[in-house]
């Protein structure tokens, strides 16, 4: 493999210019974040609306990972080949047309492809942010830096839940998705105005390479690289195990779980959701700091999903706990979902400048696959479970289907444990030797 570090230099101080292009960069990490999370908020008015049940809004709502999670690979090759602010701005445009088409269709198919055109733009949020921290700031930083950026994502996500739930009772979900998609213009176009894809102005790596060899990394051979790591893929299973029970539980069925094992709104089930996110905004840059202090990223990554774990059993099974006590699990299943963040240290660690965008691409895409899996998988299960009970033209699902169906989560951290203390290279928060500077 050609050396590029000689090409694509790692930046020695941090720039104003630099943290406003992270600012935009996370501020459409937040934006889409609102888009992803948004289902949840509206279950039992899209089961009302569009007559579908459990499974047709777990359908529906994987429609935005079956986008996102295979355009990860597409994403990080383009990042490497043509760099951030054009895609960024096509990625941010491209959300809010989908959020249009969401806002304004008459059945659930419409609605489906305006989730699908969302996850397609989303799909360049998070690894462009971390594209552009690699080439704004020092290498040192990432991890931290990294955590922010995921801070972002809690933002969005808690946006997404109880003021959208406000926001959706009080003038309904299409005109609150409508409004979203106008807010996603604005973003677009404040992201081709001050965004540069380096310190260097607007120079892709592609232009930083020309004078590369004829050896030089292709697409594919990037990608061949990356795939052929074995840590590749056991981060990446770890990343699907850390992440996929944010995506079922906080982001969708959390929330009808919680109204129906509780009996309190929708909107007060989705501001007990939204302490998950509160912990992902906490953990993430906290965990950052102390995979740095300590030297290692193994032992954080296996903290997280044992924090998980319990706090996901006490939530799901132990029946009548005093509301304090769950607000606690939905912040410590937050914490433990930090860990995901934390991957993508690793993932900088292991790979050279060349290849990590491509290597941050594949980790994403495994990242949310728990999405694309899970949701739609826990709706067929609550389809299969339920006794035909329907309240005012809605499904009603029992608690003790929801805790069955919801099972694979606590399955997902005990894998993630094992993943991260038994199989995964510590990396002592050193760089791959082709990406020091």
């Amino acid at each position: 493999m050609t050396d590029t570090h000689e090409v694509l230099k790692t930046p020695k101080s941090i720039s104003l210019l630099g943290i406003m292009v992270l600012i935009l960069a996370s501020s459409f990490y937040m934006y889409e974040f609102v888009l992803q999370v948004s289902m949840g908020v509206m279950t039992g008015d899209l089961m009302r609306d569009l007559n579908i049940d459990a499974a047709g809004v777990g359908l529906v709502s994987a429609f935005y990972y079956y986008a996102y999670t295979p355009m990860q690979l597409p994403a990080g090759l383009l990042y490497d080949r043509f760099g951030p602010r054009a895609l960024l701005t096509m990625a941010v445009t491209v959300c809010a047309v989908g959020a249009f088409l969401f806002s304004l269709a008459q059945g659930a198919l419409p609605v489906a492809f305006g989730r699908f055109f969302m996850g397609i733009g989303s799909a360049f949020a998070f690894i462009g942010s971390l594209v552009l921290l690699t080439r704004w700031f020092p290498a040192r930083h990432f991890a931290m830096l990294a955590g922010l950026v995921q801070l972002m994502s809690s933002v969005g996500a808690l946006f997404g839940e109880a003021p959208l739930a406000a926001a959706v009772e009080r003038f309904g979900w299409r005109h609150t998705i409508f409004f979203l998609g106008v807010l996603g213009l604005g973003l677009a176009l404040l992201i081709w105005w001050v965004v540069r894809n380096g310190p260097n102005g607007n120079a892709t790596s592609a232009q930083h390479s020309k004078d590369m060899s004829e050896d030089s990394l292709s697409e594919l051979r990037r990608l061949k690289f990356v795939c052929k790591q074995s840590q590749t893929w056991l981060l990446g299973l770890y990343s699907f195990c850390s992440w996929a029970p944010i995506l079922v539980f906080p982001s969708l069925w959390g929330i009808p779980f919680l109204v129906q094992m509780y009996g309190v709104s929708t909107t007060k089930a989705s501001f007990i959701c939204s302490m998950a996110w509160v912990g992902v905004g906490l953990g993430s840059p906290l965990i950052g700091i102390w995979s740095e202090r300590i030297q290692r990223r193994c032992l954080p990554l296996f903290v997280a999903s044992f924090i998980g774990f319990i706090a996901m059993m006490a939530v799901l099974y132990f029946h009548h706990l005093p509301l304090w006590v769950v607000y606690l699990g939905l912040l410590l299943i937050g914490l433990s979902a930090a860990g995901q963040s934390l991957s993508f240290a690793l993932v900088r660690d292991n790979n050279p400048t060349a290849t990590v965008g491509t290597a941050i691409g594949f980790n994403n895409m495994m990242v949310v696959a728990g999405g694309a899996l899970f949701q739609p998988l826990v709706g067929l299960m609550l389809r299969f479970l339920w006794d035909g009970n329907i309240q005012n033209g809605v499904p009603v699902y029992q608690i003790t289907s929801y805790q069955i169906a919801i099972t694979v989560l606590p399955i997902s951290y005990i894998v993630g444990m094992i993943i991260s203390a038994k199989f995964l290279k510590e990396s002592y928060c050193r760089l791959h030797q082709n990406n020091a500077s």
